[in-house]
């Protein structure tokens, strides 16, 4: 199983960039490298810089820091079999 990586808010912006992301100076959200907004893992708006806390192993999915998304993401991508 591969891992999945989370950190702290000093990280956040570090991480994002490393994914080929940047912080929309007016709106604090992520964008690619098309100007699209990024949406997180269960969720239907873009995410900010703040809510951006982990990211699934060898992919850009994104995950909130809240529980529940984590707990949504576990569900949806971590099933075994």
């Amino acid at each position: 199983m591969s891992p999945t990586f989370t950190f702290g808010p000093s990280a956040a912006e570090t991480v994002a960039n490393e994914l080929g992301l940047r912080v929309e100076e007016e709106t604090g959200l992520l964008v690619d490298e098309d100007d699209e907004y990024v949406i997180p893992s269960g969720k239907d708006e873009p995410i900010t810089i703040d809510d951006f806390g982990g990211v699934g192993a060898g992919s850009r999915i994104l995950i909130e820091n809240d529980f529940n998304s984590i707990s949504a993401y576990v569900e949806e991508y971590r099933k075994d079999g």
